[in-house]
């Protein structure tokens, strides 16, 4: 019962509805009592955690709230919550309760490995709760060591049954009858459903059956456990756009899904709580032995070994943290790493593989104590540009870690400005982007990371922060932004963006570094972007209506400021889009007309384009036409802008002579000038034009 409330508490936050839940939870053991109880008219809300108990919810779930509870090892579902492991403050502050203190608290971490369900046998002056009956028995102890080290397994697999029976005990048909006998027990180690098997609690399993394994035990399982993840995936003899069918080309593993994960899981434990149960006694360095498994697994590092490991690497990190993350560093620090081929875009349709999300999981899982060094890895992976429309990339991994109100991680509020100053220098271009999220004023949305499951490194980190910890990191974030080395064009304008989500006095001083910028800069394509930015964000509808006066007399004055001489550049802005979005001067005027300003847009733009033509010809409106983004109106205002017949021809014509990258770009402007010419004079305009010109520009 106490378990299950403690799932409640995770259900319900708030303590209102909690209370009242939990005067109506009922823990059932009985078939009998539930089904009795749901026949009624109360409320109430079942919990319960047998096999038994479950198959009787049945015909309740559809009419009431369920709750079932269910080990970490159950390969058939997927759990709704997962309750984290107690961090050793938690664990201590638990048993202080019971008036359980000091060298004790040590002791009893270590013997449970903070797991309650074990803490509840050592605790416990009931015989047959301290040490339950199969326990107890040296014969079944012994019988349940190869299940214990598994975990969970398919019955159907043969590759299974014979990992199964490399122990000995009389083959496989032996563990099935154990089987069939423990599930008699009240407190049955194992379960079974369909054709899966495994034990119900592996790391209870262990620390009771600990004292029965030998050397040899562990070294077979050691010897097993890399032969059975040393298996590479056969989909990857396909080719990639078929791998998702490897089923149905028969290009799949040997051995289930379930025995790996049962395997990679047992290396978590070992890893964690395998010296305490055996170094002494055996003389092994578990951990070490683990750490080195994982090497042998992933080395030498290729492409195909990182695709064959994908699924498993989060658990390899969580088994070895520190292994894995030398064996990325050291991958990084090649000329050509191996691992940036994980970074490839995803196709698109429904059977796309996402082949980094393993890596990202994995790298995530060590986020929550390994701060610095798992920084500095996503830091190198997110320079590499990933063009497609999954949000699982390295940088959103970043973001999540250094979100102010939600880090995913469980270093200290000190720890994490000194990691996001330290990564402003090493990796300047996504520290830059780290602290600039932090100053954004819109809504925040944010979501959990991967975290370790048998590793505390994530528990009770991962929440909300209060505001003061949220404001005091943004504050940093703020500080290095606007104490930034060298700033830019980018730099100041994602400052613009944000300047209304600051103080007063933190505004004068991004308006100040634009003054001064603009004093220094001689870069024209800097100067107007930056202007344009100004702009978009000063001067149009939503400035007008979220910004104070001096905000908008400072923009004006940099906008003034960073007026270009060069005609196009001065021009550009009017070309970006098709659109182009109300000015303050309109939105000044009164209501909003769209024929009104959509004709005031195309007076101006026809009048630049005549400046533009006057001024520098052909040269100008291709300069032009490589910093906008809407062809098709450049070529109309030409069309428009009075042209006799022969410009018309000698504007077409050079048109058609531009290839390589502009190509698209000038027959979108193409389109634009000979749709909006009437129909005698095109005949006449592409009459001439195709005199003297070769085949591919007729074509064109």
């Amino acid at each position: 019962r106490d378990e299950a409330l403690a799932f409640l508490a995770c259900l319900f936050r708030d303590d209102g509805i909690a209370a009242r839940w939990r005067e109506l939870a009922a823990v059932f053991e009985s078939t009998e009592a539930l089904r009795k109880l749901a026949a009624s008219a109360a409320p109430f809300l079942p919990i319960v955690h047998t096999g038994t108990t479950e198959r009787e919810l049945a015909a309740v779930y559809r009419q009431r709230h369920c709750i079932t509870v269910r080990p970490r090892n159950v390969v058939d579902s997927k759990p709704d919550i997962a309750l984290d492991l107690l961090d050793h403050g938690a664990f201590e502050k638990a048993l202080a309760g019971m008036d359980i203190e000091g060298n004790e608290v040590d002791r009893l971490a270590r013997e449970s490995g903070r797991s309650p369900t074990i803490l509840r046998r050592r605790l416990s002056s009931i015989p047959a709760v301290r040490t339950p009956e199969w326990a107890e028995d040296g014969g079944i102890a012994r019988g349940l060591i190869p299940m214990a080290l598994i975990g969970a397994w398919h019955d159907k697999s043969r590759a299974d049954r014979e990992v199964l029976s490399f122990w000995g005990n009389g083959g496989y048909e032996r563990i099935e009858e154990d089987i069939a006998r423990l599930l008699r027990l009240d407190d049955a180690p194992v379960w079974s459903i369909g054709q899966y098997r495994g034990v119900a609690s592996k790391i209870d399993a262990l620390f009771a059956i600990g004292g029965y394994m030998t050397g040899k035990d562990l070294e077979d399982f050691f010897l097993l456990a890399e032969y059975v993840l040393s298996e590479t995936d056969p989909a990857l003899d396909l080719p990639e756009d078929k791998r998702w069918a490897a089923e149905v080309y028969g290009k799949v593993r040997n051995h289930s899904s379930a025995l790996r994960e049962g395997i990679c899981e047992t290396l978590v434990i070992l890893s964690v709580h395998g010296n305490h149960l055996f170094r002494d006694r055996l003389g092994i360095d578990v951990e070490n032995r683990v750490s080195l498994l994982v090497r042998r697994l992933l080395t030498p590092l290729t492409l195909d070994k990182l695709l064959s490991h994908d699924r498993d690497l989060p658990s390899y990190a969580e088994a070895a943290p520190e292994e894995f993350l030398r064996l990325m560093e050291e991958d990084l620090q090649r000329t050509q790493p191996v691992v940036l081929g994980l970074l490839k875009p995803v196709e698109s349709g429904a059977f796309g593989r996402c082949l980094r999300t393993g890596l990202l999981w994995a790298l995530e899982c060590l986020a929550w104590k390994h701060l610095g060094r798992v920084s500095a890895i996503l830091a190198r992976l997110s320079r590499t540009a990933i063009d497609d429309n999954r949000a699982n990339k390295p940088i959103a991994s970043l973001a999540a870690i250094y979100r102010s109100w939600m880090p995913q991680t469980a270093a200290s509020l000190k720890e994490r400005m000194q990691a996001l100053e330290t990564l402003t220098k090493r990796f300047p271009d996504i520290g830059w982007q780290l602290c600039i999220a932090q100053v954004d004023s819109g809504p925040r949305m944010g979501f959990r990371s991967y975290r370790p499951r048998w590793r505390s490194d994530a528990s009770g980190a991962g929440r909300p922060v209060t505001s003061g910890e949220d404001h005091e990191f943004r504050r940093k974030a703020l500080d290095l932004a606007l104490a930034w080395p060298e700033h830019d064009e980018k730099t100041l304008g994602d400052l613009v963006e944000r300047v209304d989500g600051i103080s007063d006095e933190d505004q004068v001083r991004v308006w100040n570094l634009i003054d001064g910028w603009a004093k220094a800069e001689v870069d024209e394509q800097a100067r107007v972007s930056l202007r344009e930015r100004i702009r978009r964000f000063a001067f149009t509808r939503r400035g007008r209506l979220h910004l104070n006066q001096n905000t908008k007399d400072r923009a004006r004055t940099a906008y003034e400021k960073l007026q270009p001489m060069d005609l196009v550049s001065r021009h550009t802005w009017l070309f970006v889009n098709y659109w182009i979005d109300f000015s303050a001067d309109d939105l000044e005027e009164g209501d909003l007309d769209y024929e009104k300003h959509a004709a005031r847009i195309h007076d101006l733009r026809i009048a630049a384009m005549k400046e533009i033509w006057k001024d520098s010809g052909f040269e100008g409106v291709k300069s032009l036409l490589s910093s906008g983004g809407a062809p098709g109106v450049t070529g109309r205002c030409m069309a428009l802008s009075n042209m006799d017949t022969s410009a018309r021809v000698d504007f077409l014509q050079e048109c058609l002579s531009v290839a390589g990258d502009m190509e698209k770009v000038m027959d979108g402007c193409i389109k634009g000038f000979l749709r909006f010419i009437d129909d005698d004079a095109r005949k006449a305009i592409l009459s001439d034009a195709i005199e003297d010109t070769d085949t591919d520009r007729i074509v064109r």
